[in-house]
C-alpha cells in the first residue's frame, strides 16, 4: 500500500480492517429501544428539551493529524480477501460502545484495542473516537453494516467520518486497481 503522506509503505488491510473494526460490535443488550434518526420523521420528533451531548458535524472543527495515517491506497485483492472472511472475523479486533445523544444513537464509540498490532496500529484512531459513517452510509445496525461491506467490492475508496471529541476527522484510503463504472 502506498501512503499519500510520503510515499511510505503500509498494510492497505490494515487500514480498512481498523475502519469495519470501528464499526460493528458494540454491546448487544440495551435497556430501551434506541431511536435512530433514519427511523424518525422530522415532523414526529419533539423538540430537544436539553444541549447536544456534542456539537453538530457541520459546526466542529478538523481534528489535527495524530501520530498515524488518515490516507493512503489499499490493494483491491487484499480488500477482497478481507471481505471474503466476513464482518465477524474482522470485528474481533476491537471493542466499540454505541455512544447516544439521549436516546439517539449517533456512532460507534472505541473503547479499546484488543489486538495492538492489528489495523489500528497504523491508523490515526484512538480510543474514544467515534464512527459516524463509511462512504457516507450509516453503520448503526448490522444491515446497515453489511451493506457497506458488500459495497466495497466494487467502491474505489473507502472514507469513514468520525468524531474525535469536539473536533471531526475523515479518514479515506483509494482501492486500487480502481473499479470501471460499467464493471459495477
Amino acid at each position: 500500500m502506498r501512503d499519500r503522506r510520503g510515499g511510505g509503505t503500509v498494510e492497505g488491510m490494515r487500514a480498512l480492517l481498523s475502519v469495519f473494526v470501528l464499526a460493528a460490535c458494540g454491546p448487544a443488550v440495551t435497556p430501551k429501544p434506541t431511536t435512530f434518526d433514519e427511523d424518525v420523521a422530522m415532523s414526529q420528533r419533539a423538540p430537544a428539551t436539553a444541549a447536544p451531548v456534542a456539537p453538530p458535524v457541520e459546526a466542529r472543527v478538523e481534528a489535527p493529524p495524530g501520530k498515524g495515517l488518515r490516507s493512503g491506497t489499499i490493494e483491491r485483492a487484499r480488500l477482497v480477501a478481507v471481505l471474503d472472511g466476513g464482518p465477524g472475523s474482522f470485528l474481533r479486533q476491537l471493542e466499540v460502545s454505541p455512544r447516544m445523544d439521549g436516546d439517539r444513537f449517533v456512532g460507534w464509540q472505541l473503547v479499546q484495542l484488543i489486538d495492538r498490532t492489528g489495523p489500528l496500529g497504523d491508523l490515526d484512531v484512538v480510543p474514544g473516537d467515534v464512527l459516524l459513517a463509511i462512504n457516507g452510509k450509516p453503520v448503526s445496525r448490522p444491515d446497515q453494516l453489511q451493506l457497506v461491506w458488500d459495497s466495497l467490492r466494487t467502491a474505489n475508496e473507502v472514507v469513514a467520518d468520525l468524531w474525535r471529541g469536539s473536533t471531526k476527522l475523515q479518514i479515506h484510503f483509494d482501492i486500487e486497481p480502481h473499479v470501471s463504472p460499467s464493471a459495477k
